[in-house]
């Protein structure tokens, strides 16, 4: 019995040996020494100087989002840097970003003049985080949208958002946000809604204006590691241009000043959400304005709006004044005669000092 246990060991032993021998034999040739694994080697790519990842890593990674930052690229300027031209973080519908671009009028060799894709910029690269823009689609299936990879260098949880976002000088916020775990890396797509371009009067985009912030995603109450303003030109900066709305007969300038303009162009009376006043705002500062209404009053009855807009300096915005269908109906209000519109505009660095303090006296049948 002890003789036919040690023969059925030796045949083990000995057909395991051959299995690891074939397992060890198909390991990518990219595999490091000293012991790591060649599954970890086909995640992070074997990583060369300049920053691309190796061809067999390419053939491994395929959609893959996650894996380690590639050390070599760490501390490198945004200026040296370029987009990694791997399938790790390429979109197999999209192809790969040119990885020898480094300015926009590069970008367009071969497209038309107003044709953004194929563009791609480096916009972060230091010890901490990489992001970058692979590339541009403008008829994508929800709107504009740039193919954007992220790398998190640090050992903490990372959430990437854009806050104060512009588009050809109009203000005009994707909603994005997204959360880089610790050492990781993704992909993701930024859209900019097609509707919301259109109603803005924005056709082409020529450029972008945003500030990038980056913090802990496990402790809002620690400094952001970034929240930098950045120009993106996708068509080139001798393409950049800004949407500026033509007066309409139908406007009511409330305020017109040196610092700031507000335009009603228009209402909602049945409005999806309640009763909508269309407002176009102008902050003619260097410095970003916070535009809101206070203790208004709907037909002699107190009834706020939901409503307060931050434009960054310098750009314009088109932006909602609501009054909640629900909140109209607790006050019996079905139909909006006379609105009391007490109005402050100040710099989101100085409350203390207002520009406008006013209340505008609105009849919207009128």
């Amino acid at each position: 019995m002890r003789k036919s246990a040690v023969i059925f060991m030796l045949i083990f032993t000995l057909v395991m040996a051959v299995v690891c021998s074939g397992c060890g034999a198909g390991a990518p040739s990219g595999a490091q020494p000293g012991g790591e694994s060649s599954r970890e080697t086909g995640k992070t790519g074997d990583a060369k100087g300049d920053g691309t990842a190796s061809s067999q890593a390419q053939d491994k990674a395929g959609d893959e989002k996650s894996g380690g930052a590639s050390p070599q690229a760490q501390g490198k300027t945004s200026g040296d840097a370029q987009v990694p031209d791997t399938t790790e973080s390429a979109v197999t519908d999209w192809g790969t970003a040119d990885a020898g671009t480094k300015d926009n009028s590069d970008n367009k060799e071969g497209a038309g003049s107003n044709d953004s894709s194929g563009f791609s910029q480096v916009i972060v690269d230091n010890e901490d985080l990489y992001f970058a823009i692979k590339n541009v689609r403008a008829d994508a299936a929800l709107g504009y949208t740039w193919k954007a990879y992220v790398e998190n260098r640090t050992d903490k949880n990372l959430m990437f958002s854009f806050e104060k976002v512009s588009v050809n000088g109009v203000m005009c916020d994707p909603f994005w946000a997204e959360v880089i775990n610790s050492g990781k890396k993704g992909n993701c797509e930024i859209t900019w809604m097609r509707d919301a371009l259109q109603k803005r009067g924005i056709d082409e985009v020529t450029q972008v204006d945003f500030t990038l912030n980056v913090y802990n995603d496990d402790d809002y109450t620690e400094a952001p590691l970034m929240h930098d303003p950045f120009t993106v030109c996708p068509l080139g900066e001798d393409k950049a241009s800004e949407a500026v709305r033509e007066p309409a007969d139908t406007d009511q300038v409330l305020v017109d000043n040196d610092s700031c303009s507000v335009i009603v162009t228009g209402f909602e009376p049945e409005g999806s959400w309640g009763f909508a006043m269309q407002v176009y705002l102008v902050n003619k500062t260097d410095k970003d304005l916070v535009f809101s209404a206070n203790n208004t009053s709907v037909n002699g009855i107190m009834c706020d709006p939901f409503w307060a807009d931050i434009v960054a300096a310098g750009k314009r915005s088109y932006a909602t004044v609501l009054w909640d269908k629900n909140a109209l109906a607790e006050n019996e209000i079905t139909e909006v005669k006379e609105i009391s519109l007490p109005m402050i505009v100040y710099s989101d660095d100085d409350i203390g000092t207002l520009l406008v303090d006013e209340t505008f006296e609105l009849t919207p049948g009128n």
